[in-house]
């Protein structure tokens, strides 16, 4: 990648492809510039040398302090535009960037507001008297309290195993009754964010709910299915697809679950009996 060698100034334009960033305007320089020492390393993907920090405004209202004078230069991520910015608009950038970080700073104060009314809600909510409160609140311990205690109310005529696996993670699992859909929302107020495979991070979501009553990073759900609850499915798929399913004979419990019946593939359908078996079940309340 090509170093550029031109010396900064107050107004030169510069554009970053990072989120937070866009087209922006260099407004301070500290230090001596030394172009000559910029080196980029890899394409761009690293950079070394320079002496001089750099203060851009951007655009968009933020501002990039203290960036060194090779980052700028050498970078992937940076292009040093052609045309040079009046004091006029260096000005009004500022002015925008100022501008722009009140209205952050005053939707964070009312958010931390909203944030705090909801807390204090929640702890003294009649309907949640039954959950228990505490600090332990991600480790997933007071989360498994709590979720053992809706999963009672919702659906008390089910036995319900909520144990935890390893920090922050936990497991439920149970037979028949509720689908894992049903499960799934009734302790979903308790997931503590969620795992971004775009940026291979687990991204923390802070509630209210998380606060008083705790989280778990991770919740696997595992729904077993008895026997007369298999039956009772393969008895209404035969009955109720009667017409599709003719040809095929009736199989039993134990060869489904085997899995004797991924080789039974159903006519005018892509997915096995196996399959559709299956989904049924997922489908279908104990």
């Amino acid at each position: 990648m090509t170093v550029c060698m031109k010396l900064f100034q107050p107004g030169t334009r510069v554009a970053c492809s990072l989120p937070y960033a866009g087209v922006g305007i260099v407004f301070d320089i500290h230090g001596a510039q030394l172009p000559e020492s910029v080196q980029s390393l890899q394409r761009g993907v690293g950079v070394r040398g320079g002496n001089a920090r750099l203060d851009v405004v951007f655009l968009n209202g933020t501002i990039s302090r203290n960036l060194s004078e090779a980052l700028v230069r050498g970078s992937v991520q940076w292009r040093v535009l052609d045309d040079v910015a009046s004091e006029a608009e260096v000005k009004h950038a500022l002015e925008n960037a100022q501008t722009e970080q009140a209205k952050r700073e005053a939707t964070a104060r009312a958010e931390a507001e909203q944030f705090a009314a909801e807390v204090l809600r929640l702890k003294t909510a009649p309907e949640f008297t039954h959950l228990v409160q505490g600090e332990d609140r991600y480790s997933g311990v007071l989360a498994a309290k709590n979720i053992r205690q809706v999963l009672k109310r919702a659906f008390p005529a089910v036995k319900f195993s909520v144990r935890k696996t390893s920090y922050g993670s936990l497991a439920i699992e149970w037979t028949d009754g509720p689908t894992e859909k049903e499960i799934e929302e009734a302790a979903g107020n308790f997931k503590g964010g969620y795992f971004c495979g775009h940026e291979d991070i687990y991204k923390y979501e802070r509630t209210p709910w998380n606060e008083v009553f705790g989280a778990a990073e991770y919740i696997s759900l595992r729904r077993n299915h008895s026997a007369s609850l298999t039956e009772r499915v393969i008895s209404d798929l035969f009955t109720d697809w009667s017409a599709t399913l003719e040809g095929i004979e009736r199989p039993t419990v134990e060869q489904f679950e085997r899995g004797a019946l991924y080789t039974v593939n159903v006519p005018g359908l892509s997915d096995t009996l196996q399959h559709i078996i299956r989904q049924t079940l997922y489908r279908t309340r104990g």
